[in-house]
């Protein structure tokens, strides 16, 4: 069993496969990580706001 598949005439296609899969796992982790960065500076904005009314 290979890892990538034998490229004859649709090579390129495998490859735009290959390319969009990527492209889309990646697009899908910097949103991960840019959403992640956003809840915890609002989560720290909420608990000094918390501090300041107590």
């Amino acid at each position: 069993m290979e890892l990538l598949p034998d490229l004859g005439k649709n090579a390129a296609y495998i490859w735009a496969c290959y390319g969009l899969g990527a492209f889309l796992i990646g697009g899908a982790v910097v949103g991960t990580v840019l959403k992640a960065r956003a809840a915890k500076a609002a989560l720290k904005r909420m608990q000094a706001s918390d501090e300041d009314a107590a």
